[in-house]
């Protein structure tokens, strides 16, 4: 479930413009790990896709299926509070916007 909750938001991510400038030109390889079933992928300015067979990550982000789903539909890092990260300052602030941005309603409200 959670691995087609992953694809569904890296297609999501695809298809804005504003996310995919905020990635690195480099690959960065990321892992969720939920009840002991890891998810690999990978973030670049030119794609994002699932990777099979990977045993090396620079992030892993690991939690319930619960908290993970909640991740992927949007929800602030920092506010899911049965998360564990791995990787630099820098990588949480870059994926913490990627799950933020991805998920934001596309309606502007009006004042």
């Amino acid at each position: 479930m959670v691995v087609e909750n992953l694809e569904m938001f890296l297609l999501k991510a695809k298809s804005k413009l504003h996310v995919m400038e905020i990635l690195p030109y480099y690959s960065l390889r990321c892992c969720i790990v939920t009840q002991g079933e890891r998810s690999f992928f990978s973030l670049s300015k030119n794609q994002m896709q699932l990777v099979q067979d990977a045993t090396v990550a620079d992030i892993v982000i690991e939690g319930t299926k619960e908290e993970i789903l909640e991740l992927l539909n949007g929800t602030k890092m920092r506010d899911v509070k049965g998360l564990a990260f791995k990787g630099s300052f820098r990588h949480f602030l870059l994926m913490d916007s990627l799950f933020t941005l991805v998920n934001r309603s596309e309606r502007k409200e009006v004042s």
